[in-house]
């Protein structure tokens, strides 16, 4: 029998009382006309205007979005052939240099080259934290475009960053005089609303947001947040604050201000310890550095009077499911268990085994010197004074202690083993789940603990990635072309020499291992199907959901962009509206938030985080340091009043800003200073992970069009060596 001990956050609508989230359906608002459709007099009566209320969501939720106007896109990312030039070096300078050489065209004899260098100079001088000198850009810019929207809107959002809310709201009202299109009015309408906010005015903002819940699919989820801040903050409305926030979350789960919400919010219902105890951990377990998240779990913790790992989200199984798996033969491949978000295996003082076969004990010097039965458990502990780890039985009697490394051995290559209750000295260090596997376990010790690695072949790998990394692919041909993937990428790395006693983890980048428990027979069956294609000579991995633009250059729609790296032309891409045929494009219109979304973060948690890593002090500003050949955020350089760090990649930037919950590096950052000082970080950003190789929710939609596995293969490898080994096709 299975037993499950992981809750789905989202979904724990007990957290602050019996409130239940409103059902989402399709919107029906025409947004070309700024209006919400009129409620017929059966319906509820609409409430006063700026009243948070969930009557507002419910009546209006029904409503539909005109397809044809928030698809619409009419950007343009033309830069004069000069400044096209400056934007090229600026990939292989540093921000610094970058500066300088649009600053040589901010009086250029051409007005729209000078306009456009003084836009550039403005992106990046707000980058750089002055925040006077990027308005005065911005302002020269208008002088010289006075009908650029882009212009006028950035000019909004800039004063936004400077703290001068009203002047922020004029400029986006004089900006509506510019241009009526979709892109830039939801833009405007965004500022507004943020502005009223930080001004003071939460009716004002309230009804802005309720109309952007509404009309917006791209900015549901942080409309819906931020609805919940104003409940939270107004005792009559204070109740239905859970409601927007498991709303904000129920349209995307990577919304972390959301859920730190509702960790406080939980507290309010005293007699539900459990719930608040399990929203800290979780904010604990994404970033151990948040010291309350640590001091309200060790108080709900004592509250429970158990142990606090019998409460965390961690999958527990009595027994091997799988059990019998017919081998494949391929290539071996060693993967290390329960690794951190840094990818390295957490030392563990005690972890239990059953196998489903007969279980052989194997001493590298010794031999055999133990053998289980099947469905018999064996419990393997670590011994902190003699550095040694005890084999024990299920009464708890030692039968094997050693202090070198050993295997587990099934005696039948076709049989499983469950590793369960695992338990290290951090039980949020990394995720304990129990896991099925195939192959065999080695036993390392190590002064701390006792690490686990996984010796299998690359084919038992493939259908439980599947299963983790697919959940809502549904395409037989989606899954297939991901299969190869998956299969070109574990060969790879069991080939590459490595100075450690594994390939990979069971918490790499691209390879989410949670066990062979999970797989289902579609992604079984579309790693046999796929085994005749083999893939090599490019970059290899996938990615969630995609916007127009990806890492590598691969855009995902027939309707491609005449898209160039530029500061200010990453703005206006992350501003842009994916277009209709976007193969990543959501069956559910609603659910918009994998291809764009928006986040806002407390400066305080950003400096938490760069505090532990360094003297930082207060956060002054963010700079984007190396950046890809399309403009994402590979590393930062963040500026503090004690001094300054550099993350070293596009994971530890992300961890940084938002304990690793944003979905890439794809994005764009407006400041919001209070003096000398950043106060809180507003995200703008386009698609999930790391935007290389395959796109899943682009694959998922190639698929539905029509294309082949083979063919959704060479759509994201272009340049890839692709092998049909049955026919020997070579492409």
């Amino acid at each position: 029998m299975r037993k499950y001990l992981f809750f789905y956050i989202i979904l724990c609508t007990t957290a602050v009382g019996a409130w239940s989230a409103p059902e989402t359906a399709a919107p029906e608002t025409v947004v070309g006309q700024a209006t919400i459709a009129e409620v017929s007099s059966d319906e509820p009566a609409a409430p006063q205007a700026g009243v948070v209320s969930k009557n507002t969501v419910v009546t209006h939720i029904d409503t539909q979005l005109s397809q044809n106007i928030i698809h619409s896109n009419v950007l343009d990312y033309a830069q004069p052939k000069e400044l096209a030039e400056v934007a090229q070096k600026c990939l292989s300078v540093g921000p610094d240099e970058c500066f300088v050489l649009y600053k040589a065209y901010e009086n250029a004899p051409l007005a729209t080259t000078a306009a456009r260098a003084n836009v550039e100079l403005s992106v990046l001088s707000l980058q750089r934290g002055q925040v006077k000198q990027a308005l005065s850009y911005i302002e020269r810019a208008g002088q010289l475009q006075p009908d650029d929207p882009f212009i006028a809107l950035l000019k909004g959002w800039t004063l936004i960053s400077a703290g001068k809310y009203k002047k922020a709201r004029q400029a986006f009202a004089d900006m509506l005089y510019l241009t009526a299109d979709f892109e830039y009015a939801s833009s405007a309408k965004l500022g507004t609303a943020l502005a009223y906010y930080w001004e003071g005015n939460p009716k004002a903002a309230a009804k802005d947001f309720q109309y952007i819940y509404t009309s917006n699919p791209y900015l549901i989820s942080f409309a819906a947040y931020m609805m919940g801040k104003i409940a939270a903050g107004d005792k009559s409305s204070r109740k239905l604050a859970p409601v927007f926030l498991e709303q904000s979350l129920s349209h995307d789960v990577h919304n972390y201000p959301a859920l730190q919400l509702l960790a406080k919010l939980s507290e309010q219902n005293k007699t539900k310890p459990l719930v608040s105890f399990q929203y800290y951990s979780t904010l604990f377990g994404l970033d151990p550095t948040n010291k309350t998240a640590f001091k309200k779990l060790t108080r709900y913790g004592e509250k429970l009077h158990k142990d606090p790992a019998d409460y965390l989200f961690y999958l527990r199984l009595d027994q091997p499911i799988v059990q019998d798996v017919k081998p494949v033969a391929s290539a071996p491949i060693k993967m290390a268990l329960y690794a951190d978000r840094w990818q390295n295996p957490v030392a563990l003082e005690k972890v239990s085994v059953m196998p489903s076969g007969i279980l052989t004990v194997q001493d590298e010097k010794l031999g055999t010197v133990l053998q289980s039965p099947s469905f018999v458990t064996r419990v393997l502990e670590f011994n902190a004074e003699s550095k040694s780890i005890d084999v024990k039985d299920a009464r708890g009697h030692v039968e094997f202690s050693t202090r070198r490394p050993f295997v587990l051995h099934l005696e039948k290559a076709s049989k499983t083993l469950l590793v369960k209750d695992a338990a290290a000295q951090d039980p949020f260090a990394a995720n304990l789940s129990d896991k099925e596997i195939k192959g065999d376990l080695h036993v390392v010790p190590t002064d701390n603990g006792l690490l686990l690695i996984n010796q299998t072949q690359v084919e038992d790998l493939i259908p439980a990635l599947l299963a983790t990394q697919a959940q809502g692919v549904h395409e037989e041909a989606a899954l297939r072309a991901l299969a190869v993937v998956f299969r070109a990428a574990l060969n790879e790395a069991a080939q590459r020499p490595t100075d450690k006693p594994y390939h990979i983890t069971d918490n790499d980048i691209y390879f989410k291992f949670k066990g062979i428990n999970l797989t289902v027979p579609s992604m079984t069956q579309a790693a046999q199907d796929s085994r005749d294609l083999k893939l090599s000579g490019t970059d290899l991995g996938y990615y969630a959901s995609c916007g127009v633009v990806s890492y590598d250059r691969v855009r995902n729609t027939a309707a491609r962009p005449d898209y160039h790296y530029s500061p200010a032309n990453v703005v206006k891409y992350i501003l842009s509206n994916p277009p209709s045929d976007l193969y990543a494009a959501p069956a559910d219109p609603t659910q918009w938030s994998a291809i764009r979304w928006v986040y806002l973060y407390e400066a305080k948690d950003i400096e938490s985080r760069l505090n532990e890593r360094t003297k930082f002090g207060r956060l002054r500003s963010m700079q984007p340091l190396q950046l890809s050949p399309n403009g994402r955020v590979l590393s930062m350089r963040f500026e503090g009043s004690k001094g300054e760090y550099i993350s070293d990649n596009e994971q530890e930037t992300l961890y940084i800003l938002s304990a690793g919950t944003m979905r890439s590096g794809f994005f764009h950052i407006v400041p919001l200073y209070k003096g000398k000082n950043i106060a809180r970080v507003l995200v703008h950003g386009y698609d999930s992970g790391t935007g290389v190789g395959l796109c899943v929710a682009g694959a998922e939609g190639l698929a539905r069009s029509g294309s082949d596995y083979q063919g959704i293969i060479k759509y994201y490898f272009p340049n890839a060596r692709i092998l049909n080994t049955r026919t020997g096709a070579l492409h």
